[in-house]
């Protein structure tokens, strides 16, 4: 399995500090450091370092921000099996139990499905994925609860920053050029490909620490 972790960055200082916390070098095989030299932005450098991860022939590719730091030490071999493995197919739940105790019809077993996965994406501590308000309002550090399950039918905020995939899910997992907004719209467009093809995206990949706080005072 070739997999390789696509990093975007601009500031040298940044990417040295993502490669202090994983321990690694810029010359990393399993890495493809993409560049913003124009300041192109987010979105396009994601792109150009997802298709240069095609070209070397990935089977799966991981894009990580270089803002991401390791959860709990883990390494770079660890976060990528993780990933890996979060992206076989997964149960999902599919039945909803709407009386308690549960009311006639309501089966007993066999109430998920395994579902292929279209995407596997991790959540972050520390510093959490707010918009400007919500971190006025609870500061940006204010700890997140996840919901890491796999999700089949129902649309949900999907994140950039922390998101593996398989190379045939190219081009939905285009990163669509909308500053701040670039995964949230590329998200919600790939899910309602994704549940037409009756695949679901699995929100229990591995964890990594989000370290730097965006601006609050830009969109």
């Amino acid at each position: 399995m070739n997999t390789k972790l696509v990093v975007p960055w601009y500031n040298q200082k940044q990417v040295g500090e993502f490669m202090k916390a994983w321990k690694i070098s810029d010359l990393d095989p399993r890495v493809v450091f993409q560049l913003d030299t124009i300041r192109e932005g987010c979105a396009v450098t994601k792109n150009k370092g997802i298709q240069s991860a095609l070209n070397l022939g990935a089977d799966i590719i991981i894009v990580v921000d270089d803002d991401c730091y390791p959860h709990d030490d883990q390494s770079l071999d660890q976060f990528i099996a993780d990933h890996e493995a979060a992206l076989k197919p997964q149960p999902v739940e599919m039945f909803e139990c709407v009386t308690s105790p549960p009311s006639r019809g309501t089966p007993y077993f066999n109430r998920s499905v395994l579902m292929p996965v279209a995407a596997s994406m991790g959540f972050w501590s520390h510093v959490g994925d707010y918009d400007a308000p919500g971190q006025l309002v609870h500061g940006a550090t204010k700890p997140m609860d996840f919901k890491r399950k796999a999700i089949h039918g129902k649309y949900f905020p999907l994140c950039g920053m922390n998101l593996a995939f398989r190379a045939s899910e190219w081009p939905w997992c285009k990163f669509i050029n909308v500053p701040r907004f670039d995964d949230i719209w590329q998200g919600f467009l790939w899910q309602k490909k994704a549940f037409a093809d009756g695949k679901c995206f699995n929100l229990n990949g591995p964890l990594v620490r989000h370290s730097r706080q965006s601006n609050v005072w830009k969109i």
